[in-house]
């Protein structure tokens, strides 16, 4: 399959070349190709891959460098592992600074925080502002009551 396609292309070639293959009665996939034309195909194939890898690798460094990750002299394989690892680490590092950044506002509340997730405390401190929330709208409810009272005396 892969030997027919580039077959194939150099045919292709040739034809766009001017004729290393000479048109004849006979159809086109039953002639045998040339060997110039089947290494030229070849070298065709060849340069595709190679600007392919290149410009994957282009990309991998820009990524890369936007990381922090040092691209010199890497392979694609290797900077596509330190990129993995460095996202892994910042994943990592933006998990424990919402944890700190929960705790601290757990402690403020008066929340424990021994023991617990993220996720535990984000719902404890929810459960508690509402807490506060209602509080301090039936103390306005009171006070209003109060004023009221006060007037009609």
């Amino acid at each position: 399959m892969k030997m027919n396609k580039l077959v194939s292309v150099g045919l292709a070639c040739a034809m766009l070349l001017g004729g290393a293959v000479s048109a004849s009665a006979a159809p086109a996939a039953a002639q045998k190709p040339s060997q110039t034309a089947v290494k030229e195909a070849k070298a065709q194939h060849k340069q595709a891959k190679a600007s392919q890898q290149a410009e994957q690798l282009a990309q991998l460094q820009a990524k890369a460098a936007s990381l922090g990750i040092a691209t010199e002299g890497k392979t694609a394989k290797e900077l596509k592992a330190a990129i993995q690892e460095k996202r892994k680490a910042l994943a990592e590092q933006k998990r424990a600074e919402a944890l700190a950044k929960r705790k601290a506002e757990a402690e403020k509340l008066g929340i424990s925080t021994q023991g617990k997730t993220a996720q535990e405390l984000a719902k404890e401190i929810q459960a508690k502002k509402q807490e506060q929330k209602a509080s301090k709208q039936a103390k306005k409810q009171e006070h209003k009551a109060s004023k009221q009272t006060k007037k009609s005396s």
